[in-house]
């Protein structure tokens, strides 16, 4: 049987005897027997300390020796009220006459001073106690085999609803997807000369792309606009002052400089204030832009400019009438062959028979099955031995 499953049944078993135990001296609730069991011991060892220090205060000053007999009064009172107590947790039913009358036999042995018969007299009392240190120490490792086995069966009960699903899925329609692949590729084909184009008309001269503007409305793709009296004064100047081969970047650059330097350049310095350096947000505006989402108009615009651009643009748009059902299938082939690649090698029936042992061992943590070796159990190993390897690779892959 695999090493989790033996040391399960094990620990179980353990506790259930333990429990047993407990609950013959203390009842269904052994708790209270523990607790007593806890404070005589602590009573045990205040009073031997006290034993060993009353030789020590016999030549002690008067003031330690008022103190040191207060402190035996208080033990002394300890004893009658633990005495007490005992009396109530009897009626109470939290501990049997026979303990109880043990316990009060350690107590009178205690006002005696016979530390050390008490001590052998109370034996059974310190078992009970290691008994219940070590339930507390069976209760954390069954608490992390739960989770542990937990998680276990929610990752085999993933790989069996991945396996049924990939049985459940009609064939992959290879035709819709290689018509998918063809519509992937044409469009980044597309998208990238119209990145050049916009790049193009980005870095063009700016008389040049003042004309494009006014003819081509630009603006609908995202370019600045200006009024046509603004435009017309602005390409003016520019063919005026020898700049109509420079670029809207160019000119944003020399609207940054000194006028000592601009002096060199042969400008006319008011009317370049006026018209260049008076519209820095506006050739901002065309070098900084962003390549717009390529959409029918920018398929038309690409059309219109580049053969080569209109025949892929065609050919886009007749793969285009299937895209929504070839996506859809794409996708799904995806999903497939992720899930396939994930259950690589995976077989149901042994799944199956790890899911069994799994809840097999669930049943034992949760009290409804016995953790003795039963002829039942036995033929669960197969599915509990597959378990281990199971929480080997869990623990690999977390």
């Amino acid at each position: 049987m695999d090493n989790d499953g033996r040391e399960v049944r094990s620990l179980v078993l353990e506790k259930k005897q333990l429990e047993a135990k407990l609950k013959l001296a203390g009842g269904e609730d052994f708790s209270n027997l523990l607790e007593d069991c806890s404070d005589l011991a602590g009573i045990i060892d205040e009073i031997e300390e006290v034993s060993r220090k009353m030789h020590e205060k016999e030549h002690a000053a008067f003031d330690a020796k008022v103190k040191f007999s207060r402190k035996v009064r208080r033990k002394a009172k300890d004893l009658n009220n633990f005495e007490q107590h005992l009396v109530k947790e009897y009626e109470g039913k939290h501990i049997t006459l026979e303990h109880g009358r043990k316990m009060v036999s350690i107590i009178k042995l205690l006002r005696s001073k016979n530390t050390d018969k008490a001590r052998r007299e109370a034996e059974e009392l310190y078992d009970f106690l290691g008994m219940g240190s070590r339930l507390e120490i069976i209760d954390d490792l069954l608490l992390k085999k739960r989770a542990q086995f937990e998680r276990a069966r929610r990752g085999v009960e993933a790989q069996l609803s991945g396996l049924e699903w990939l049985e459940k899925e009609p064939p992959v329609d290879d035709g819709k997807v290689k018509r998918h692949g063809e519509w992937a590729q044409l469009n980044e084909k597309l998208s990238k000369m119209w990145l050049s184009h916009i790049q193009a008309l980005k870095s063009m001269p700016l008389c040049k792309l003042l004309g494009k503007m006014k003819e081509e409305e630009l603006g609908k793709i995202g370019f600045p606009a200006l009024p046509s009296g603004e435009a017309g004064a602005l390409s003016s100047f520019l063919q005026k002052n020898k700049l109509e081969e420079s670029s809207a970047e160019q000119l944003y650059e020399m609207a940054g400089q000194s006028e000592q330097r601009l002096r060199h350049t042969g400008v006319d310095l008011p009317l370049f204030r006026q018209e260049i350096v008076a519209r820095r947000n506006f050739l901002f505006g065309i070098m900084s832009l962003h390549t717009p989402e390529m959409n029918e108009h920018a398929l038309a615009r690409l059309s219109a400019s580049d053969e080569n651009a209109r025949k892929l643009a065609e050919q886009l748009a007749e793969l285009g009438k299937t895209k929504e059902a070839d996506e859809k299938e794409w996708s799904r082939a995806g999903r497939i062959k992720q899930k396939r690649e994930e259950l690589a090698g995976e077989d149901k029936a042994a799944l199956e028979k790890t899911l069994q042992g799994l809840r097999a061992l669930q049943e034992i943590l949760d009290g409804k099955a016995e953790p003795e070796e039963t002829e039942e159990s036995k033929e669960e190993e197969k599915g509990i031995g597959l378990i281990g390897s199971f929480l080997k690779f869990l623990g690999k892959r977390d």
